[in-house]
């Protein structure tokens, strides 16, 4: 049996690497999107000869782009947040509070997640193709919905994570 120092040792060691992973995917999907929509520009401008598909290309690596990025930001806890009216209820219980928002954010994700995968799964069986270059639309859905399902476990292995290093933070601070 595996050790609860160990197995948090090992989440930790595997989420690092996950975020990495997402990080550098990012990085070359943006740097794709860059070049792609730059020599789209200077053909079309230039040349005459727009790049045929190029819109069409960086809306799915937008896609892409933007949930390789919520699987770091949902791992990080680094969300914008607008408080409104929850402060009342956050100076009530904190801890209650913040367990609760983060389930809840998990549970909405695993459910986009769950969409995502059914709207893969009904384009791969519908042979549905993008409009302008008949890309097969699972390729794109699919991926999303993987690195939205990413999103989801590194989302919960961050909220553990924080849970262990916040009690380990108040038993020091109560010693």
């Amino acid at each position: 049996m595996i050790g609860t120092a160990n197995w948090r040792g090992m989440v930790s060691t595997i989420l690092a690497k996950t975020i990495t992973t997402l990080e550098n995917f990012s990085s070359v999907v943006l740097l794709a999107m860059v070049l792609l929509t730059f020599a789209d520009v200077i053909g079309r401008y230039l040349l005459s000869a727009p790049i045929f598909g190029a819109s069409e290309m960086v809306s799915g690596m937008l896609a892409m782009l933007i949930f390789a990025g919520l699987g770091v930001t949902n791992a990080r806890d680094q969300h914008i947040v607008v408080e409104l009216i929850d402060k009342s209820i956050r100076d009530f219980s904190p801890k209650i509070y913040d367990t609760a928002i983060q389930v809840f954010s998990a549970v909405v994700m695993s459910i986009i997640t769950f969409v995502l995968s059914e709207e893969a799964i009904e384009a791969y069986q519908l042979d549905s193709v993008t409009f302008v270059l008949q890309v097969p639309l699972y390729y794109v859905t699919g991926i999303v919905a993987i690195l939205s399902g990413v999103s989801v476990v590194t989302m919960l292995a961050g909220i553990i994570l924080r849970r262990r290093i916040a009690a380990i933070t108040q038993s020091e601070e109560v010693i």
